[in-house]
């Protein structure tokens, strides 16, 4: 006899073995009992969920001859009829996707069965039909024979006409979960007598990912590999894992080492064989784990790790605040199309730790507790901006805006001997408060760009415009943007723009974070240089072209360097006409030929 793979030789042949689907078995069982059977249903999910299995079951339960019965006999000639003969149908939508296949579908389906109680079409990737044969499958759906049952089952059912959608019974399969997935091949494996450790069978529900036929063909490949029996090593080789500790020890490279420790490590854990998707959801779990202890403290909530790993997530999570861990499995997260979806994932993958390590100290605690010399610099600072500032701009949502004006480095001392401090007293804390701005902004650079990266998610075109113009940092518990010219500033506070700006903020911070507009002297390349103090009206209707906008969003970092009006068009006039009415536009006589 030929081999038969595990997954095919364990899928289910009735209601009853199928695994994490109670909700549809319910109730098309109930159904089925008490006669209320609809003539389409539309079975939708990932792959491997069991959608294709289900329809087949179906179809033998409305066929068998005991039925229908929620409980086939698997024994009848109806029920081994079924994906064999002519009554039960099982089309390819990715095949099968022209009229001319939906043509013969219903002129075949108008006949009654040969040998069974229902002809049942199973279409599967039923959202690969084109256009037209869902426009000729939509009559026979709307008024089918009474003979016919149509099972349409789909990974993609936005992709399926709204107009099919009502005419259907929808069911969605959900993913399974690890321990179903997991006791399922434990159950495989001791019916056909492989031996397989638990942290084995672990591993290949996790990265089944929901999928029982995924799981079972890890399993397969695993016990092939082992020779009947699966190891945790094993399984670990076959994928290219890295294991729980290289993991950790590659976030605590990227976050507490910084960029170099983390490249060196990432490419010593390739030349062992690292699997880069596999090595990305391993670092992803790790900062998820980290995350998750930091907020809730509850390690049951972590994946499995064992006593020696479990000590370093302790140690690791302890060495940062939990909103930096949220920011940075955040700036993780969305790094995932770097990774799996380009050509040049290890190039993907190492701009991840390079914006990791970018990140390092970011909101932690040293930067969030002042100390007393730090208390002492900041109230000279706030004394000093209150002596030259102007009024401050106020909004009634949270988190506080402040506008500064514009401070000059020679206002600093006067400020401060204004106050009752002496000159170097003013000046000794003016250098600790420039030195602790110096300071922020090395680390909230992270949260800057972080911020601009959830704008560019929600497509915020032309409020990253402005943002390009500008640069923002923590100074303190407050937010700082700066600019080098006001007019910026007033289109940022308008609130289309402003509201965006604080949610992305709140979002990328984990907290809310009070925000001061301020503009800069010292740092004139944000402001457009050929523009005149009265033509401001010109870059604000550069800043609204969308080609200059988009190619502010594209190549970050760029800015507005000189805007200038477009010179005047000359129109040749003719001498001859010049003392005419100069509100007529005036041509060059034409010249005869041969005069």
């Amino acid at each position: 006899m030929a081999y038969e793979a595990l997954a095919r030789k364990w899928r289910p042949k009735t209601f009853d073995e199928i695994v994490g689907q109670g909700h549809v078995t319910r109730a098309l069982a109930n159904a089925i009992t008490s006669g209320k059977i609809h003539h389409a249903y539309l079975f939708s999910g990932t792959r491997g969920v069991g959608k294709t299995t289900f329809a087949r079951i179906l179809a033998r339960a409305l066929n068998c001859e005991k039925g229908p019965t929620p409980t086939p006999c698997l024994t009848c000639p109806s029920c081994a009829e079924v994906g064999s003969g002519t009554d039960v149908q099982e089309i390819d939508g990715a095949s099968n996707t022209g009229i001319d296949d939906i043509r013969s579908l219903r002129e075949n389906a108008a006949y009654a069965p040969s040998r069974l109680r229902y002809k049942v079409y199973i279409i599967d990737e039923v959202h690969m039909l084109s256009k037209q044969a869902f426009n000729g499958l939509l009559k026979t759906l709307e008024e089918p024979p009474p003979h016919v049952v149509f099972i349409l089952a789909t990974t993609e059912p936005n992709r399926i006409p709204d107009t099919i959608l009502s005419r259907v019974q929808r069911f969605d399969f959900r993913m399974l979960t690890d321990a179903e997935v997991r006791g399922r091949l434990s159950e495989m494996a001791r019916a056909e007598g492989i031996s397989a450790e638990e942290d084995a069978l672990a591993l290949m529900a996790r990265y089944a990912f929901g999928s029982m036929r995924d799981g079972q063909s890890l399993f397969e490949q695993a016990a092939v590999s082992g020779g009947g029996s699966v190891t945790a090593a094993l399984v670990e080789g076959m994928l290219g894992l890295v294991g729980v500790e290289a993991a950790i020890d590659l976030a605590s490279a990227a976050i507490l080492e910084g960029a170099g420790p983390a490249l060196t490590r990432f490419a010593s854990l390739l030349s062992r064989g690292a699997d880069l998707k596999y090595l990305y959801l391993s670092l992803i779990d790790v900062l998820r784990d980290a995350a998750v202890l930091s907020f809730t403290g509850q390690e049951a909530l972590l994946f499995r790790h064992s006593p020696a790993s479990l000590d370093r997530m302790r140690e690791l999570t302890a060495r940062r605040a939990r909103e930096e861990w949220m920011l940075l499995l955040d700036i993780a997260f969305r790094s995932e199309r770097d990774v799996l979806a380009t050509e040049f994932p290890h190039l993907g993958f190492e701009l991840l730790l390079l914006r990791l390590a970018n990140a390092q100290g970011l909101l932690s605690v040293e930067t969030l507790d002042l100390s007393a010399e730090a208390a002492g610099a900041a109230k000279a600072e706030a004394v000093a901006q209150k002596a030259s500032a102007a009024p401050a701009a106020t909004f009634s949502r949270k988190p506080a805006l402040r506008v500064d004006a514009p401070v000059s480095a020679t206002a600093a001392p006067a400020a401060g001997e204004a106050a009752g401090l002496s000159a170097e007293a003013a000046r000794a804390a003016m250098a600790e408060t420039g030195a602790a701005k110096d300071r922020s902004a090395t680390g909230d650079a992270g949260l800057w760009d972080a911020v601009r990266r959830i704008l560019e998610g929600k497509k915020k075109t032309v409020l990253l415009g402005l943002l390009s113009q500008m640069r923002g940092e923590m100074q303190g518990d407050e937010f700082v943007i700066t600019c080098g010219h006001e007019m910026m500033l007033d289109r940022l506070k308008e609130k289309d723009k402003w509201e965006p700006l604080l949610t992305a903020l709140e979002e990328a911070a984990g907290r809310a974070v009070p925000v001061r507009l301020s503009v800069s002297t010292e740092k004139k390349s944000p402001e457009p240089d050929g523009v005149a103090p009265g033509d401001v009206g010109l870059e604000r209707k550069a800043l609204e072209e969308p080609v200059v906008l988009e190619i502010l969003r594209t190549f970050e970092g760029s800015m507005l360097v000189k805007v200038q009006p477009a010179p005047p068009v000359e129109v040749p006039r003719n001498e001859a006409a010049a003392d005419e009415d100069a509100g007529e536009p005036e041509f060059p006589e034409p010249v005869e030929e041969g005069g």
